[in-house]
Order: C-alpha cells, then structure tokens, then sequence
C-alpha cells in the first residue's frame, strides 16, 4: 500500500515538472503570437505600422503603458524576405525595440544613443543576412527568428508634442 502511494506522488511530481517545463517554453511564444496577431488585424496585416492614440485610462490597452508617449508597433514578417524598418528623428527622446518570436529584445536604438539621428535598418533572418548588402548602405540586423514585432516610442507629454510626434511616426518605415 505504501508502494502504491509512493508511485503516485512521484508520477504526479513528474507529470508537474513536464507540464511546468512545457508551460514555461510555449509561454513566450504563446504571448507573442497573441500580441502579433492582435497588431496584425488592427494595421492591416505584417509589416504595416500601427500607431495608438494617445493613451488615457479609457484607451489603455496595456497595463500601465505611459500617458507620456506616443507608440507605434508592427508585426513583422521575415518568411517572404527582409524588411526595412526606419524610424524618423524627434527632438525629444525616442526608441526604437525589437523583439523576436519569444518576446526576447534583440535590437534597441534611441535618439541620444544615435547623436539625434533617426534609424534605418533592413531586418533579416541570420540566413538572409549572410552575405547581404544593401545599395542604400542599410545597417543590416540578424533577427533570431522570422517573425516578431517593432516596437517605436517617442515622448510626448503634452498633447501638442503628441500631435507633432504622431505626424512625424507616420513617415516611419515597417515594409518589404
């Protein structure tokens, strides 16, 4: 009887540990196919920039997303090629994230790292960036997977800032 009880607490605790592992490494694949496909539908589809009104308590979509700044974001898609992704200058701080298909930040550039400059980068897998050369004399950047999402931020704070800011996101560059 003794050996029955302890078989059982030992398979549960195997069961446990294998359900806990694989929770733990569909997690972050999970979220961000979720924030993807989310993303996705509101712009229009892969590699289209979408940009959030200003945030207020009755638009936060995100728990504790900052009122101060005006963000944009696009799913991107690599399968069918490399994608450009450019982000203009702001006279106030800015930043440009990536981040791969399991939510990991690859790739961050701001606005006082680059001298007050704005970013132009061709993303590419590691495969398609093998070799690559850009005529337009692009920074290429190996993303760990195919697929992820571009997150751009510039700081507003005030609602003129946010008009200005959303004017200039709008020229910014999420395509094959």
């Amino acid at each position: 009887m003794i050996r029955r009880w302890w078989a059982r607490v030992v398979t549960l605790l195997v069961v446990a540990l294998v359900v806990h592992l694989v929770v733990i490494a569909a997690a972050p694949r999970v979220v961000m196919w979720v924030a993807a496909r989310r993303i996705e539908d509101k712009a229009g589809g892969t590699n289209v920039w979408l940009h959030a009104e200003r945030v207020t308590p009755q638009t936060q979509e995100v728990v504790r997303s900052s009122p101060d700044l005006a963000y944009s974001a696009c799913a991107w898609d690599l399968s069918e090629g490399p994608v450009r992704i450019s982000a203009p200058a702001w006279e106030d701080y800015f930043s440009l994230s990536l981040y791969d298909s399991r939510t990991n930040n690859f790739f961050v550039a701001n606005g006082r790292d680059r001298g007050g400059d704005g970013v132009d980068l061709l993303l590419a897998t590691r495969e398609q960036a093998t070799g690559l050369t850009s005529a337009d004399g692009l920074r290429t950047v190996a993303a760990p997977s195919s697929t992820g999402i571009a997150l751009l931020r510039y700081l507003a704070p005030t609602p003129s800032a946010f008009a200005r800011a959303d004017a200039l996101r709008r020229s910014a560059v999420c395509a094959r």
